[in-house]
């Protein structure tokens, strides 16, 4: 692996790709022995980093399948949160980041990783990644319902839709369905169902790409090695 010198950094989790852009411009980096100030400057996994004196080494890639109970925050950093999913991860594996969002009264998959471009491939949408959830609503959904999460629904400046949904079940006061999104917009399936007159009662992804939560009990994790994210996530 050849990639330039402040992505190098940021890649080992020292700083961000910004950063360390500043760090190598006021001469606080050193490549083989040798003060850097060119931040595209290309290096590899055996060249020899120093920042402010101190070896720098990159961090092993990882990649965590997470089964995230209701309650627990997705952001790495909130001084209210009582619990983050990173909570869960132990610290011996680095620091790791969710990848897009979950909110904190919603349950079920989320993929940690370090690896930035992974994180930008699963989240942006123009690589349409599928996201589906199981959904209990308050209210009985109708197939006409369907047609209209699908058509999309505006709430202040965004567009709201699905690309499949399907009923499960209806009860008298409720309704179980599966839906699938390909964007991240947040809170975005609750909103949709709530402005469409369908509060939610529980909301639970259960797969993300070709990735699937499976038997995974809440609040634990399991590893995957790189080749298999990026192949479930249609990524190569």
């Amino acid at each position: 692996m050849v990639v330039r010198l402040n992505a190098f950094i940021a890649k080992t989790g020292f700083s961000s790709r910004r950063n360390a852009t500043l760090l190598i411009k006021d001469g606080r980096v050193r490549v083989n022995g040798d003060v850097v100030i060119k931040p595209w400057l290309e290096i590899g996994e055996n060249d020899a980093l120093e920042i402010d004196g101190k070896p720098v080494r990159l961090e092993r890639e990882r990649y965590i399948i997470f089964n995230k109970p209701i309650g627990v925050t997705s952001t790495v950093r909130d001084k209210f949160a009582s619990k983050k999913v990173v909570d869960y991860i132990p610290k011996s594996f680095g620091r790791v980041y969710p990848v897009g969002r979950l909110d904190k009264d919603s349950r079920g998959l989320l993929i940690l990783t370090n690896d930035g471009q992974l994180c930008y491939r699963a989240t942006h949408p123009k690589y349409e990644i599928e996201k589906e959830y199981e959904v209990v609503l308050r209210g009985r959904v109708t197939n006409r319902d369907i047609e209209k999460f699908k058509r999309g629904v505006l709430d202040g400046d965004d567009i709201l839709r699905v690309k499949t949904a399907k009923i499960r079940s209806v009860d008298e006061g409720s309704t179980t369905m599966s839906a699938v999104i390909c964007e991240g917009k947040k809170r975005h399936l609750r909103r949709l169902l709530e402005n469409s007159g369908f509060p939610v009662s529980d909301l639970k992804r259960v797969r993300i790409g070709q990735i699937k939560l499976g038997a995974l009990r809440e609040g634990q994790f399991r590893l995957i090695d790189k080749a298999s994210a990026y192949r479930l996530l249609g990524s190569i």
